[in-house]
């Protein structure tokens, strides 16, 4: 049976190392916007959006698909902004978009206009293969930033799902303790077999002030200003998680705390493998869509 044929779409280098993924398997690639990238010359590089996707049976978007919601993400500022609404225009119906996340509201346009959506953030075998890449990227940034050895630091990890506990195996044996608060229970006892200690809100007076360290993988509020200013002046906070984040972005002018977000940690420090990652998981879909 032939391959399909797949348009892929600005990003970073995931975006390039998934197009070689994919043509060396045989399947018809066509990039838009990429980063400039010496890829193989099977690989077609048309600027046009319309043309790149007039024969494409899959399009992979970026990760993410936007910063600003107005503008396909396309880390090679050398082409010319693409607007999300023209994007939305070319698309055809019965055409498949595979994209890491999406918002509702996108998802629901590409619902309206025909096209099958397929979200791969949350499939098994991709989400784990991606967390630990973003947990050896989180390290190198930890390494980098902090002042402190890790052996001597007390860290509160906020958050155990598939980035949280890729993070709190990692960095166990490195880190003096780690905390966690993390709602689900099943979750809680596993983390506390691996030598992680679950807190409470009514534990934060004791150990927050303790805390060199925070690492949030939630992207909602969890802790409220009054607890962030319980946080010893000397802890950084390491906020991975996706829009909109777990801390406000005016975190050390209101609370003169180090933060640092650092979201696409596995297209900024492993493009090769995070990129035959998406490219096996796009794989995988084709195996039962097309």
């Amino acid at each position: 049976m032939a391959k399909p044929s797949i348009a892929i779409l600005g990003g970073d280098l995931r975006q390039c190392y998934a197009a070689e993924y994919l043509h060396t398997c045989g399947w018809d690639v066509t990039c838009f916007h990429t980063p400039n990238f010496p890829c193989n010359p099977g690989i077609t590089l048309d600027p046009d959006l319309t043309q790149a996707l007039a024969q494409a049976e899959i399009v992979l978007l970026p990760t993410p698909f936007s910063k600003d919601s107005i503008h396909l993400f396309q880390a090679d500022e050398q082409h010319s902004p693409c607007r999300t609404e023209e994007l939305q225009a070319a698309l055809k119906p019965g055409q498949i978009v595979a994209a890491y996340s999406l918002s509702p509201d996108k998802a629901q346009e590409l619902n309206e206009k025909k096209c099958k959506v397929f979200q791969f953030s949350q499939a098994p075998a991709f989400a784990k293969e991606n967390a630990l890449l973003t947990a050896e990227g989180l390290l190198s940034e930890l390494i980098r930033y902090t002042p402190f050895s890790l052996s001597s630091a007390r860290t509160l990890l906020l958050g155990y799902g598939c980035c949280g506990s890729a993070i709190g195996a990692l960095l166990h044996p490195l880190c003096r303790s780690i905390y966690l608060l993390e709602q689900d229970q099943e979750k809680q006892a596993h983390a506390e077999k691996k030598g992680i200690c679950p807190i409470q809100k009514e534990d934060f007076s004791t150990a927050l002030p303790r805390c060199n360290l925070v690492i949030n993988t939630i992207p909602a509020a969890v802790l409220e200003s009054e607890w962030i200013q319980e946080l010893p002046g000397s802890c950084h906070i390491f906020d991975i998680a996706s829009s909109p984040f777990g801390f406000p972005g005016n975190v050390t002018e209101n609370y003169l705390l180090p933060y640092f977000r650092l979201p696409g940690l596995p297209g900024r420090f492993s493009p090769v493998s995070a990129g035959q990652a998406i490219g096996k998981i796009i794989e995988r879909i084709t195996d039962y869509v097309i």
